[in-house]
């Protein structure tokens, strides 16, 4: 029979069970366990948006909608919106 893991909880000090759901919400919000420890992550980056003009929706920078629109062509204008590029084209007409 497998017997119990435990750590210590960074923020106060205390045995928590690994696995348990207090070690689970630690590890989904801002730890890693490495080695037995529980180490505290880099804080995350801010996600960054376009704004689609045609469907007037913001698509995540680095996703799949994102990686697919540019390589149909779209443009980014102004570090902050995707343009289709035959809008691009009538505009500059």
């Amino acid at each position: 029979m497998n017997t119990p893991t435990y750590t210590f909880n960074p923020e106060t000090g205390r045995r928590i069970l690994v696995g348990g759901a207090l070690f689970c919400q630690l590890v989904y919000d801002h730890y890693d366990y490495l080695n037995g420890d529980l180490v505290r992550r880099d804080a995350p980056q801010p996600r960054k948006y376009y704004y689609n003009t045609i469907t007037k929706r913001y698509i995540h920078a680095g996703g799949r909608r994102y990686k697919k629109l540019l390589k149909e062509g779209w443009k980014i204008e102004e570090d902050r919106y995707l343009r289709h590029p035959l809008l691009q084209s009538n505009e500059s007409k």
